[in-house]
């Protein structure tokens, strides 16, 4: 489990280090992908259109992706696991901010003895500050 620890934590550093290698080291080749609770989508994308979207909704934005409480479900003979965990993303640019309070999910393989997150679930519990300084953003989104 410590790896699947690394896997999801290396994720989420890799967006405020705007490490995008790093990012789709961590991902499937195809990766499923609901963000309905943030931008009203869900998609199937490969792991180079996940990484070239995050790229352009985030290079203008200063970021920190904080995971914790994290839980983890191995099944399928140790090849597969179920993830959840709480987050708080906090995005600035300039002297605005958008902040996000969620839980994601992740579904991760294990392919050639790596594993790699397969498929993401954000759920939005809330949401502070003005959407309109992330592309990837919901106009809809309710903020405090």
């Amino acid at each position: 489990m410590n790896t699947i620890n690394k896997l999801v934590f290396k994720f989420a550093n890799s967006f405020d280090l705007k490490d995008w290698d790093g990012m789709e080291s961590c991902l499937a080749l195809q990766v499923d992908c609901d963000y309905t609770s943030l931008r009203g989508k869900k998609e199937t994308l490969t792991a180079k259109e996940y990484v070239a979207l995050r790229k352009a909704t985030l290079e203008r934005l200063q970021t920190q992706h904080l995971f914790s409480n994290l839980e983890i479900d191995v099944s399928d003979g140790g090849h597969q696991a179920a993830c959840r965990c709480s987050a708080l993303i906090l995005r600035r640019r300039g002297e605005q901010i958008f902040n996000t309070h969620a839980v994601y999910e992740f579904c991760c393989v294990q392919k050639n003895q790596r594993w790699l997150i397969s498929k993401i679930k954000q759920t939005v519990l809330w949401n502070e500050g003005n959407s309109e300084i992330h592309a990837g953003a919901s106009n809809s989104q309710t903020t405090f």
